[in-house]
């Protein structure tokens, strides 16, 4: 997930979180009978309410709490469902007329297409991912118990330099994960 959308889902969530931390706080000490607290829930109105409930902008402030928990709600979905998809990499110093764009999904499927023909592994994908503003490249690869470690991360290592050395200098990072099959 992006940043931004990260962050508003953290706010949200601490926003909902403080809320009920001050709700249940309150409530413990109204029932255990602590002081300033306890005299302070006593002095609520207890009216309130249904005097506010008859007033004719009660479903104005209503209206306005729908349409802004809606519109908080569709924001939150929104930045879920929105693709992770990695930008154009620009190659620096690719030639001497100016630099090379590549995208970083074309080179994950050439890695995918170069390790799924080893035999060591049993399961190979590479993916181009954006992940809080990093635009990353992640192999995953699966083999079976019976190899060894090594056996399995040479030819993951070598795939991963090439990545490395081809991307230089850009803000791709580069990241390999090796599972073994129970």
């Amino acid at each position: 997930m992006n940043r931004l959308p990260a962050s508003l889902h953290r706010l949200s969530v601490a926003l909902v979180a403080l809320t009920m931390i001050a709700l249940g706080g309150g409530a413990i000490a109204w029932r255990t009978g602590i002081d300033p607290l306890h005299e302070w829930i006593d002095r609520i109105d207890e009216t309130a309410i249904p005097r506010a409930v008859e007033q004719p902008w009660w479903m104005w402030v209503l209206l306005a709490v729908a349409v802004v928990a809606l519109g908080w709600g569709l924001l939150l979905i929104s930045t879920n469902i929105a693709p992770r998809a990695v930008d154009d990499v620009d190659l620096p110093d690719s030639d001497e007329t100016g630099g090379l764009t590549i995208a970083p999904k074309l080179i994950a499927s050439a890695v995918t297409a170069e390790l799924e023909g080893n035999p060591l592994l049993h399961k190979v994908s590479a993916t181009a991912i954006d992940d809080r503003a990093r635009s990353i490249i992640r192999v995953v690869v699966t083999a079976r118990p019976n190899r060894s470690y090594d056996e399995i991360t040479a030819p993951v290592e070598a795939a991963v330099d090439s990545i490395t050395t081809a991307l230089g200098s850009s803000d791709v990072h580069v990241q390999a994960f090796v599972h073994f099959e129970k």
